[in-house]
């Protein structure tokens, strides 16, 4: 436990008990949807103020001032989505305040996002992460392992150059060991095994695709990681890519396998617990859903200040609710499981094999581009994308310097610019495909 870790968990003590509180299950549903509603007006009537998108739904389709329930609020808004906040993006954030940052986004379907925020956003969240971890014993103390991108060392020039120092400062002082999950070859996933060992944590956070190969790749070694005494894994950024994965790796390690769910424009938004399921976070987070195909599709409405709103955002993925549901259900606190993203890994010709979210990092830093697919032909691997206007070479060749940082074979990678990518027969768009 390092001096930077006790601070951390100085500070966020007594909210993360509060909150522990209000999602430990004592609140009926009927006074969390109360809750909810009163935070949603607040935030409803300070958007009409300040988000023009939000002034002209009001206007357009006659909107009240405030809602007289989360039905009524669902019933009437809209729901927005990747394209919608493409097509919209400077009328949807608020006005009057400088972001502070981006959050950039690709994802499975690989359409890039960047949604300008506010330093106070991650104020306002942050303790739901821990409310999570603190479930399987786990403090703003503890010592973590990641195995994780790197996407800090993609920058460019002086501040990318800065920002990787602080980042690894930041990490020496809480207490964490950070390995590259984006080489997932055999070889570098035994190093990650390595440098675990050296370095015992408390407990591990890593892509999920990753962790399931890294405990293949290391089952050999199950004796001596369960006697780290690892409190717990997480898996998050995607979906587990077999049924057998959470159980391969909680017997590498001896200890429970979670999962965070969320996304980037989101945050966390819900975390796995140990009693079943997953807690979802409403105090932060208004989510609703409607049945589809498989399951229910969810939209998610922010209910604390962000510089881009979430307004009933359909997140992308199936979910099945803790409860027997056939219709609409809002206010939602808990989720049986999640049918989400799996983001997979691609292999080179060289025999290299890559995490797909190494792609995601290096191109979702082009605001040109508003979807790409990573391509595994016969002939190689190139990156189809959708751009209005054709890219720039100097544009093209930051992309490959960016790719060839984490294999060399990637610096003359085919970039190929399409009207439109493949989709499936149900007509989603993979971030990687086979030809």
């Amino acid at each position: 436990m390092t001096v930077a870790g006790r601070l951390r968990a100085w500070r966020y003590r007594e909210e993360v008990s509060r909150r522990q509180n209000i999602y430990g299950g004592e609140v009926t549903r009927e006074r969390s949807q109360a809750l909810q509603l009163d935070k949603l007006n607040i935030e409803w009537r300070r958007l009409l103020a300040i988000s023009p998108y939000v002034a002209r739904l009001r206007r357009e389709l006659g909107l009240p001032d405030t809602f007289e329930s989360l039905e009524q609020f669902v019933a009437l808004v809209p729901s927005t989505n990747r394209a919608t906040v493409q097509a919209n993006l400077p009328e949807m954030r608020c006005q009057g305040r400088t972001p502070d940052f981006f959050r950039i986004t690709g994802g499975s379907t690989a359409q890039p996002l960047q949604l300008p925020a506010w330093d106070s956003e991650i104020d306002a969240t942050r303790p739901d992460v821990w409310v999570g971890r603190e479930w399987y014993g786990i403090t703003p103390a503890s010592r973590l392992f990641l195995l994780w991108g790197h996407s800090h060392l993609l920058g460019s020039g002086l501040t990318g150059w800065g920002r990787g120092r602080l980042r690894a400062l930041s990490d020496r002082l809480l207490g964490y060991q950070r390995v590259s999950a984006y080489d997932v070859r055999p070889e570098s996933l035994r190093h990650a095994a390595d440098v675990l060992e050296r370095n015992p944590p408390e407990y591990i956070i890593g892509y999920s695709v990753a962790l399931d190969l890294f405990a293949q790749v290391n089952a050999d070694r199950a004796d001596r990681l369960r006697s780290l005494g690892v409190k717990v894994v997480i898996g998050t950024a995607e979906s587990f890519p077999s049924d057998q994965s959470a159980a391969r790796i909680q017997s590498l390690f001896g200890c429970p396998v979670a999962m965070e769910y969320g996304a980037v424009e989101t945050g966390l938004l819900a975390h796995t617990h140990p009693a079943g399921g997953f807690r979802v976070f409403w105090k932060t987070y208004m989510v609703d859903a409607a049945p589809s195909d498989q399951g229910y599709k969810l939209f998610v409405t922010s209910l604390y200040p962000r510089c881009f709103p979430l307004i009933r955002y359909e997140i992308g993925d199936n979910t099945f609710l803790a409860e027997d549901r056939t219709g609409p259900e809002v206010g939602i606190r808990r989720l049986a499981a999640v049918i989400g993203r799996c983001n997979d890994y691609v292999s080179l010709p060289t025999g290299a094999i890559v995490h797909s979210e190494f792609f995601t990092h290096a191109l979702r830093m082009c605001s040109e581009i508003h979807a790409y697919q990573v391509v595994q032909a016969n002939s190689g691997v190139f990156v189809r994308f959708v751009s209005p206007e054709p890219l720039k070479e100097a544009t093209l060749a930051g992309i490959r310097e960016r790719l060839a940082r984490v294999h060399p074979s990637l610096d003359s990678i085919r970039l190929e610019r399409v009207d439109q990518l493949r989709q499936t027969i149900a007509g989603k768009t993979r971030m990687v495909v086979s030809e």
